[in-house]
């Protein structure tokens, strides 16, 4: 058993999984156990091994077949893993951020016009489950990141859900937990979170390509203003 605190959830996961590919105790193109399997290995939930194997699938470590299973492999001077080792100072954040900003208003906008019933279902059960534990500091910042995760989805750009995993991940990393307390430790920041997720949610299932983006744009201005970055 390997336990890891929820408080430090996918990427914790992510480092340790890491290690065991670099270190060869997954062999090339073995496959890894199931996301159930690891959720109860590393007693966390599905949402942060999913999060956790994008990823690395992203940094080239992984070969996640949908349906067929996840299996290691060894990248070779792969651009997302090259990236991360120069991601260390507040610049590297700045540029990170609004890369990130101009990834998902496109996302939004590709969600907004792709969307399934599926989708919509997806992201509004997120919804009530960030304004159900909004004085849940914890669980109220991994809704908000499995919203990002499941409007990535909806765009129904295979590239995009694995590159906004790295994203937020590496963001999370920068920001450190006191900045993150002004975005989740006060309801009011959290309700207004809350709100804004749920304006771009309307947008998208109207399918208003343009609201969409705007929407997500105003989101993720006023987040990076707190962040002050």
């Amino acid at each position: 058993m390997y336990p890891i605190q929820m408080k430090k959830g996918a990427e914790l996961v992510t480092e340790h999984l890491l290690q065991l590919l670099k270190d060869g105790s997954y062999a090339e193109g073995q496959r890894l156990p199931s996301v159930e399997a690891l959720a109860k290995q590393y007693q966390v939930g599905r949402s942060t091994i999913r999060e956790a194997q994008s990823a690395l699938k992203a940094m080239g470590w992984l070969d996640i077949r949908h349906g067929g299973g996840t299996f290691a492999r060894r990248p070779e001077h792969n651009p997302a893993e090259q990236l991360l080792s120069s991601l260390t100072d507040m610049d590297s954040l700045r540029s990170l951020i609004e890369a990130r900003k101009l990834v998902e208003i496109g996302s939004a906008a590709l969600a907004a016009r792709r969307r399934t019933e599926q989708d919509l279902t997806r992201m509004s059960t997120c919804l009530k489950l960030m304004e159900k534990y909004l004085d849940d500091e914890e669980r109220s910042q991994q809704e908000d990141l499995q919203f990002h995760v499941y409007l990535a989805e909806a765009s129904h750009n295979p590239i995009l859900v694995p590159m906004l995993a790295l994203f937020h991940q590496e963001c999370a990393k920068h920001i450190g937990s006191t900045r993150r307390m002004w975005l989740f430790g006060e309801r009011a920041s959290a309700l207004q979170l809350w709100n804004e997720h749920q304006l771009i949610y309307e947008a998208i299932s109207v399918q208003d390509e343009p609201l969409a983006s705007q929407r997500m744009e105003e989101h993720l201005t006023k987040v990076e203003m707190v962040l002050n970055v």
